[in-house]
């Protein structure tokens, strides 16, 4: 029997009273602009949580654009849906698909 342990990451929300602030908040936007002129389409902006969320039908061209920046992966399934999680310029990007009978 295999085990397999998820290590999750907990973002501390950044104060923008905090030095890195403005660094993280440029690395933040710039990104969603990239991701915007590239076609993904974007369903929420979360800077407090550090989080970018998409369509699952923009995962295809997030990468192929973004492919040799991924870092990261990670998944939960809940239920009948899948969170999928990967890390770009330190940023989460987020999308959610539904389970496959075959995943259950």
């Amino acid at each position: 029997m295999v085990t397999v342990s998820a290590i999750t990451q907990q973002h501390q929300p950044v104060s923008i009273l905090a030095a890195e602030f403005p660094a993280k908040l440029s690395t933040f936007n710039q990104l969603a602009r990239e991701m915007r002129s590239s076609g993904i389409q974007l369903v929420g902006l979360e800077l407090a949580e550090n989080r970018i969320k998409i369509d699952a039908e923009s995962v295809e061209l997030l990468s192929r654009r973004f492919g040799h920046e991924l870092r990261s992966m990670r998944y939960s399934t809940v239920g009948r849906r899948t969170r999928s999680t990967v890390t770009i310029r330190g940023v989460d990007v987020i999308w959610y698909s539904l389970v496959k009978e075959q995943d259950q």
